[in-house]
Formats: C-alpha cells, structure tokens, sequence
C-alpha cells in the first residue's frame, strides 16, 4: 500500500485549495470591512498564523489515529510509516510556508492599489518552523492518547510549551503569561529551540508509536 504518496498527495492538493479559499474570503470580508473603517491589519495573517497551524496539527494527528492503523493493516512496518510520515511533516510544512508567503505577496499587492496598510507578517522560516512542529506536536498528542488513553492527558504541557514556544516570532503571538517578551528573550536562539522541540516531539512520537496498539477503525 503506497500510504505516503497517495497522502502526501491529497493533502498537499487538499492544503492548496484551502489555503486559496480562505485567501478569496478573507479579501472579500476587507473589502466589506473598509467601507466601515480604515483596514489596518493583514487579514491574511490570522489564516497564515493562526488557522494554518491548527490545520498542520489535526493532520499529524489524523496521520497517526486514522492513517497508521490502516497502513500496519496492509503490511506497512510502524518503522516505515513514521519515517514517511516525517517527510510528509516536512513537505507540508514547505507548502505551508510557500502557501503564506504568497498570499502575503498577493495580499500586499492588493492593499497597496487600495491604499491600506497592514502590520508586518514576521519572517518567512519562523512559519515553517511553526507549521513543521505544530504537525508533529499533534503526532505526539495522537500518539499518547493511542497508547496511555486519559494518561496522555501529560503530554499536554509539553505540547503546549513547544507549540507556545514555535510562535513566538509570529506577529501578534510573542507574549506568553508571565513571559511578555518571548522573542527577546530567546533571540537568536529561537530558531535553535524550535529545531530541539521537532527533534524531541519527533523522537517521543517515534518512542510512543513503537509499542502503541493500533486498531482499523470502522
């Protein structure tokens, strides 16, 4: 069973027809909006850093709830699955970013003959940094509810730090409670840190899946 390609597939079209969906109605909804007020934010950028990672999210954990099961049905090793599963991580995270980065160019273009301003959208890695952990952080959550049940519920706070954490160069998520300066504090050393939180999240859920009973939901 080609799992990998059939899916990588699918989701990458699936990604694409989403993403210029949203982009088609968040211009119309400014459109609606200036004739109230004055436009001064980037519509886009609540699709791109905001709606964009929950939907990398749900599908690492729709890749190990729903495709790994069927994929060990037909003869897959749960070796060979994650590891595609990992470059599926990393291709859609690439979508995901080239995906952003050309509707803010569009977006710009369009405000630009309209005469609005819109705040800054952050540099193009730090959404793929965010898009790539995201996916594996719902891997991971996946993962230890498959194999603990309500014990998975502890995963929880290690999720939500490395996917707090994955944000902090995005325009308007830079604060954490307590924390209000978040990519001050990290610097340079954010992209170091969003890199050690894939790797680990990766690693558990490569730790977790090896002994997690897998059954074909009907």
């Amino acid at each position: 069973m080609k799992t990998f390609p059939h899916l990588a597939k699918i989701l990458l079209w699936f990604s694409a027809a989403v993403a210029a969906g949203a982009f088609a109605f968040v211009v119309a909804l400014t459109f609606v909006v200036s004739f109230f007020r004055e436009v001064e934010i980037s519509a886009w950028n609540v699709v791109a850093s905001h709606i964009g990672p929950w939907f990398l999210l749900w599908v690492g954990v729709y890749a190990i709830h729903n495709v790994l099961p069927i994929a060990v049905a037909h003869g897959r090793t749960r070796r060979d699955f994650l590891a595609s599963t990992s470059v599926l991580a990393v291709l859609l995270a690439l979508a995901g970013t080239a995906l952003a980065w050309l509707g803010y160019l569009l977006e710009g273009g369009i405000y630009g003959l309209m005469g609005w301003t819109a705040d800054e959208h952050g540099a193009v890695p730090a959404y793929f940094f965010m898009y790539l952990v995201w996916f594996v952080t719902g891997a991971l959550c996946a993962a230890a509810f498959g194999r603990f049940g309500p014990g998975g519920v502890f995963v929880l706070p290690v999720a939500f730090a490395f996917i707090a954490l994955t944000r902090a160069q995005i325009p308007g998520s830079g604060t954490l409670p307590f924390i209000p300066d978040v990519p001050g504090l990290l610097g340079p050393g954010w992209y170091g840190v969003s890199a050690a939180a894939f790797a680990i999240a990766l690693a558990g859920t490569w730790a977790v899946v090896r002994d997690m009973p897998v059954r074909v939901r009907g």
